[in-house]
């Protein structure tokens, strides 16, 4: 008996040894902007998983564009980063997502647009090779040509049905008006029968007594295929003579959107009213199941943001009451928000977010981690909270700015898999990690992007009277150099009228601590960096 105990013994802690979370490994090493990022995994191969996200790139002069790393060890390497083309020479990409056939194709679709002049639209490629390369890509929108004062590119997500059906391989786009168009607006959808090669002409999800309503100006479409072959979209409405108080409703389809069958899904959330919180909503249906669909969503119903998710057991026709996930205590104005969720084939379901439970204030400008939490019923109870990141990331004012939106999870058989943008390194940078669901620790959490040089350098860090800023590659004329404290507060300001190659900064004054320092041209930042200053 000594001996089998002590042999179980060994086998738990080499099990704990396995999962260990070491000292967090950065994926993305951009020079100033790494976020939104999709991660898929290949059906056919399951350690075959992509990441891509939107970046600053330094060949395009800071442009934003769609890049994307795989690996073929299930996370533990990764490629060089490939990525996606401009289509015009000031444009800038957004809003990637990603999903596989069940053959192994991968198809992204992505954003390519310029505002004022307005111009752009939505683009579609597919890798038959697990990711390492991709096909030219072809146009699904022209935000010119159609609903042109609308601007219909926002957002476009992808679902692919892969049910093995009738409507098995039929591809689905929904977008919506792009983010400066004032309301109202309403969600667009697109199919494609023949993987991507040509789309219809778009429609309206909502129509007529399940209007989206005059007053939402981004009303997003967030589509799922069901194991049964149904689309399903769920979107915000709020019009009073419709119905008294704002509702989220289900539109479902079996004939590829030609109609829909329309259920309340959400009557009357409570609302948060701070637009800095990342307030976006996800649905998705269980692969196993067809009656099984989750709804994650961020409300307001305690007094400060919460992570909440209802779901259904009869196809949408019918959903529970939103339950809280994450499980500090509550009312305690530490806010969460920036939520996904994904279900794996074995039932179960991942939910993903940001966290500042960990921060020493309350509101949204404190530090952050990332956490997930797993429910094996359908939504009706989950497990413990499970932190992901072992570093947690400072407040900086990057984070007020657009372009963090969503991270991304995959949940497949007892490892959580997820990838998110953070400020921990001084700059926004995309990180991944996989989480043992049973023991809830991970294998260690790598940013996926170490191939930009930074537009800066700085020496000596840390620093003690004066900090010296060396430009590696500096194309700006015009550049503000600012420095900010733990609080967001900016405690030096430089305005540099020609680029220059080197400067010293006095920071004799500031006391010792951690500070960020940040560079804007255009009234842009283009560049994040940390400091610690030791007197």
């Amino acid at each position: 008996m000594n001996k089998l105990f002590t042999t179980l013994l060994l086998c738990f802690f080499i099990a704990i040894q396995c999962f260990a979370q070491p000292t967090n490994i950065n994926l993305s090493n951009t020079v100033y902007f790494g976020g939104e990022p999709y991660m898929a995994i290949n059906p056919t191969n399951p350690k075959n998983i992509v990441v891509a996200w939107m970046a600053d790139d330094i060949s395009t002069s800071f442009r934003i564009a769609i890049k994307s790393k795989v690996s073929f060890d299930g996370g533990t390497t990764w490629s060089n980063q490939s990525i996606q083309p401009h289509f015009g020479t000031t444009w800038h990409s957004a809003d990637v997502s990603m999903q596989f056939r069940s053959n192994g194709t991968l198809y992204l679709s992505y954003v390519d647009y310029h505002e004022a002049p307005d111009s752009g639209g939505v683009f579609i490629t597919h890798s038959t090779n697990g990711g390492i390369s991709w096909t030219p890509p072809t146009q699904i929108w022209n935000a010119l040509t159609e609903d042109p004062s609308k601007r219909p590119l926002d957002r476009p997500w992808l679902s692919i049905d892969n049910s093995g059906g009738p409507n098995d391989g039929m591809f689905y786009i929904t977008t919506k008006p792009a983010p400066w168009i004032a309301a109202p607006c309403r969600p667009y959808l697109k199919r494609s029968a023949d993987s991507g090669q040509t789309w219809s002409t778009y429609r309206y999800v909502d129509t007529t007594n399940y209007l989206v309503g005059n007053l939402i100006a981004a009303p997003m479409g967030a589509l799922t295929t069901t194991a049964d072959g149904a689309l399903c979209i769920a979107y915000p409405s709020y019009l009073s003579s419709q119905y008294i108080y704002p509702k989220y409703y289900l539109a479902k389809s079996y004939n590829h959107g030609a109609s829909f069958q329309y259920h309340d899904l959400l009557v009357n959330p409570s609302i948060v009213s701070d637009p800095n919180y990342k307030l976006a909503y996800r649905l998705a249906a269980n692969p196993s199941n067809p009656n099984q669909l989750a709804f994650a969503f961020v409300a307001n119903t305690n007094g400060d943001p919460d992570i909440f998710l209802t779901s259904s057991n009869d196809g949408g026709a019918s959903w529970n009451i939103p339950i809280r996930v994450n499980d500090d205590l509550t009312g305690n104005g530490k806010a969460q928000d920036m939520v996904w969720l994904n279900y794996d084939r074995n039932n179960k379901l991942v939910v993903t977010w940001r966290d500042r439970r960990n921060g020493s204030g309350t509101g949204f400008y404190q530090p952050s981690d990332t956490y997930c939490a797993v429910s094996i019923n359908n939504g009706n109870t989950f497990k413990p909270n499970v932190r992901l990141n072992s570093i947690i990331a400072p407040f900086d004012s990057i984070l007020e700015q657009s372009g963090n939106d969503f991270l991304s999870c995959e949940l497949l058989n007892d490892t959580i898999y997820a990838a998110w943008g953070d400020v921990r390194s001084g700059n926004l940078n995309i990180y991944f990690s996989k989480t043992s669901d049973s023991l809830g620790t991970g294998t260690g959490i790598i940013k996926v992007d170490g191939n930009e040089t930074k537009l800066f350098s700085l020496y000596p860090n840390p620093a003690t009277t004066k900090l010296v800023i060396t430009a590696n590659n500096n194309p700006y004329k015009q550049i503000q150099l600012k420095i900010y404290n733990e609080q967001g507060q900016e405690v030096i300001s430089r305005q540099f009228e020609n680029a220059f190659q080197e400067t010293t900064l006095d920071i004799s004054q500031l006391s010792a601590g951690t500070y960020f320092i940040s560079a804007l041209a255009n009234q842009q930042k283009i560049y994040n960096d940390k400091i610690i200053i030791s007197k």
